[in-house]
């Protein structure tokens, strides 16, 4: 079944709005200053300002708080240490001042949602891998949608790939409203 997506920065956010960020929108808010460049990054924070504003209730789930913290972290490591193995950096003491930032910036992030878990256990992960073999899937977007159905919200990306699963998608992506309208 296909999302719908709807142009989040035209969007009327309401209190009873409940949205779940992708990574990408951290990154592009709260990441660092070198993923901070670009239209998207002034978009999101305007429609970040509207969501608050608004009272809408935002979520957060642990893999889209991994994968900030590891896009932020492989970010900094390719503009400190350019091609440099990323554990080698990781282990280095050039990586120390990141963590902190990536642990501060994360803690911001955190302090605005609530927090909600994976129903692991309960989804048809025999399909989910189906999906994913016949190959345009990534698992963890898989994962995000299965959870945004699990607790009804919706999904606030800028990723184009979110076309399918039967969920509301907020973005500014012109793919994505394209390929899946309201």
């Amino acid at each position: 079944m296909k999302n719908k997506a709807f142009d989040a920065r035209r969007h009327s956010f309401t209190a009873s709005d409940q949205i779940l960020p992708d990574a990408n929108i951290w990154v592009y808010l709260f990441g660092p200053a070198s993923a901070a460049v670009g239209p998207a990054v002034g978009a999101y924070s305007a429609v970040l300002n509207n969501v608050l504003n608004a009272k809408s209730r935002l979520f957060l789930d642990v893999l889209v708080l991994s994968e900030f913290i590891n896009r932020y972290a492989r970010l900094e490591a390719s503009r400190l240490q350019p091609g440099v193995n990323f554990k080698v950096f990781r282990n280095s003491p050039t990586f120390v001042p990141v963590a902190k930032d990536i642990a501060q910036q994360t803690s911001v992030i955190i302090s605005l949602c609530q927090s909600v878990d994976h129903h692991f256990a309960q989804w048809n992960v025999a399909t989910l891998l189906a999906d994913y073999a016949i190959g345009g899937f990534d698992f963890n977007d898989q994962l995000l949608v299965e959870t945004c159905r699990k607790y009804g919200l919706a999904l606030l990306t800028n990723d184009k790939d979110f076309t399918k699963g039967g969920i509301t998608v907020f973005t500014t992506h012109p793919r994505l409203l394209a390929a899946c309208p309201p």
